[in-house]
């Protein structure tokens, strides 16, 4: 049942206008308008609060009051529960609270929210009353609040809408979760604020669960195929011939991925790999074990520098397999096309050229994707659909977060790499103003005097807003340094962006100007200074995958982030920590998942209850109990299913 607007009471002509307005025009359109917030309070979860925004939550104290005194203020320090999440809570010179407040009150909060360092600075923390009354604020212009409730009221009491179940009754019960009916109306008209809680709890799971439908029934499925002869004492002799050893997170990827191929059907895999922990030798290994297989590897790099740099070290390890480098700057490109087709190559190393029509494999075995994320679905595909079996490895430097990870690809075919080979030197990253850059410059002259290379990144070519361009930083850079200095931005030819890389790599003790073109693919184990100005315009992870184009070698490294006081917070996350998930999960805060897959603007992550990242629970036991789902002889056939099923539309994540 589901009412027109016009026939519930209460609603006359003026207020059926704004409610048509604002896209709602029955009783179901307004019960599942949800309220933005409640009373006062700015949020319904911490995830929808901004850096350095001004919230009023209510909160409970979970750990006693502490006094800290030091400095120019005492202050006061507890933890909360706010809105079924832990933050700390941060209130200066209010030492009467600790008489007045204690474990396990519920307090209303007020303060500036500080999302790098999961706190509130509250400068208001009062005492609530036993029975909060919960006001539903809904932002609809020209309506108060008030009359909203009451419509809500109407429509529950006289039943005037029909609110119909839509997740299996099974883990309905499992989890003790409200009716979907009950979770609305309750979001609407709650009695206190875990009921509101108990409400979201409900609305979380059932986005979780539909979210997992679709992406495991769209996750490519493996096709039958007999398990990979490969040669594992061949494979062992090459990593006895390396000059290091592999580090734990590597051996346990190779395993994984063997494990794979021991399969009776094709299997896909993320590789994850942290900036410099060694990824790259991973797929090494998987695409030389196929090739003892006698099957041809296919390894697609998304620039031609990052695909020569892969041919170079392959080409050093494996000095007896037949390697060929496929780009669009490939010399008689159709005999090796001719070559590939009749498998005089065993692996393929290439940019987008391998995807043309007339590039054909004799026997595709398995296809290496690296940094997936920078290329289409459709590009991807193009490549897939040459394999004799659809054997797949994706790899990525860009830090994904754990959850998103999982989400996209599935507990089973993710391996992660954090480790970073012994030899390598932590960067030391720095933040500095822009009035200390002679500190930097002092640094970079050290440097090129031994004959290393520095980079410097600017975030434009010739923009009049930014000060610190390509044109006005290559004459301030000419000024201090006298030394060889090459420039790469997008303004350049193709060809005259190959030379200008090429010409810093064979010149020992030069400086790069660049754009962001660097952050990817390039490998100088004499690269010790990266300088990036305006580094409050880049996302973090960005920062880091910049940063990590130094550091691959043996010899200390810097990285510089120059700016102004009013990113401080950001970076000074970036100065203290060298790991890229933790500083993925930051941005996954900022910018959201999509950019970090490849599927901005898919709609899959928009969720008005879901936090990705907190509800990581909740996420992987909907993982677990639509795998159970999917898994059942009958799910396709069922009656019972049939709307589910209906549920899941095409997605093509991976």
């Amino acid at each position: 049942m589901d009412v027109k607007l016009d026939q519930i009471k209460g609603i006359g002509p003026s207020t059926l206008r704004i409610l048509r307005n604002n896209g709602i025009w029955s009783a179901y359109d307004l019960v599942l308008r949800i309220p933005k917030g409640y009373e006062d309070f700015s949020i319904m979860t911490l995830h929808d609060a901004k850096h350095k925004e001004v919230i009023t939550v209510l909160g409970k104290i979970m750990t006693p009051l502490q006094l800290i005194r030091g400095g120019k203020v005492e202050r006061i320090v507890f933890k909360a529960e706010v809105l079924s999440e832990t933050i700390d809570i941060v209130v200066f010179g209010r030492s009467y609270l600790l008489k007045q407040l204690n474990l396990h009150d519920v307090i209303q909060i007020k303060g500036i929210y500080d999302l790098y360092r999961n706190q509130i600075n509250a400068s208001s923390v009062v005492k609530a009353e036993k029975r909060v009354e919960i006001k539903p604020a809904y932002g609809i212009e020209g309506l108060y609040d008030k009359s909203i409730m009451n419509l809500v009221e109407t429509i529950r009491n006289e039943k005037l809408v029909t609110i119909y179940e839509n997740i299996p009754q099974v883990y309905v019960d499992k989890y003790r979760l409200m009716s979907r009916q009950d979770a609305y109306f309750n979001l609407h008209l709650p009695k206190d604020m875990n009921t509101i809680y108990q409400a979201k709890r409900r609305m979380k799971y059932e986005e979780a669960f539909f979210l997992q439908l679709k992406l495991m029934a769209n996750q490519r499925k493996g096709e039958k195929r007999l398990p990979k002869n490969y040669d594992l004492h061949a494979v062992k002799h090459i990593i006895e011939m390396l000059p290091y050893e592999l580090t734990q997170d590597q051996k346990e990827a190779v395993n994984d991925i063997f494990r794979d191929f021991k399969k009776d059907h094709s299997t896909y895999r993320l590789i994850q790999g942290d900036v410099g922990s060694g990824k790259t030798v991973v797929a090494l290994l998987a695409a030389y074990a196929m090739v003892t297989a006698k099957e041809q590897v296919s390894i697609m790099a998304p620039t031609e520098l990052l695909a020569t740099q892969h041919f170079q070290l392959f080409s050093s390890i494996l000095k007896d397999v037949k390697i060929a480098l496929l780009t669009s700057k490939t010399k008689n490109k159709e005999e090796l096309k001719e070559a590939i087709k009749h498998h005089e190559y065993d692996i393929i190393i290439g940019t987008h050229a391998m995807i043309e029509s007339d590039v054909l494999f004799h026997h595709l075995g398995l296809i290496i994707i690296d940094e997936q994320h920078k290329f289409g679905v459709q590009t991807r595909e193009q490549l897939i659909q040459k394999a004799h079996t659809k054997d797949i490895l994706y790899l990525t430097a860009t830090p994904i977060p754990r959850t998103l990870a999982l989400l996209a690809f599935g507990e089973s075919h993710v391996s992660w790499i954090k480790e970073k080979p012994k030899e390598r030197k932590a960067i030391e990253t720095r933040y500095i103003t822009r009035d200390h850059v002679q500190e930097v410059y002092d640094k970079m002259h050290a440097a090129l005097l031994k004959k290393e290379h520095c980079m410097v990144i600017v975030p434009a070519i010739d923009s009049e807003l930014i000060e610190d361009n390509i044109e006005k930083m290559e004459q301030e850079l000419k000024r201090e340094f006298h030394v060889e200095l090459f420039t790469l931005h997008g303004k350049k030819t193709h060809l005259e962006q190959e030379d200008a890389m090429r010409s810093f790599l064979t010149t020992p003790g030069s400086i790069l100007l660049s754009t962001t073109m660097v952050e990817v693919g390039i490998d100088i184990p004499t690269a010790t200074v990266m300088t990036i100005f305006h580094a409050e315009r880049f996302g973090l992870a960005q920062l880091h995958q910049l940063r990590g184009r130094v550091g691959r070698g043996q010899l200390p490294s810097f990285c510089y982030l120059i700016s102004e006081k009013e990113d401080i917070e950001r970076l000074h996350v970036l100065s203290k920590t060298n790991d890229g998930f933790k500083l993925s999960e930051y941005d996954l805060k900022m910018r959201g998942p999509g950019d970090f897959l490849g599927v901005e603007q898919s709609g899959y992550f928009q969720f008005k209850f879901l936090n990705i990242i907190d509800d990581q629970a909740i996420l992987l036991e909907a993982q677990k109990n639509v795998m159970e789902l999917i898994a059942r002889p009958d799910f396709y056939t069922n009656p019972q299913f049939k709307y589910l099923v209906k549920s899941i539309t095409p997605t093509m994540m991976i």
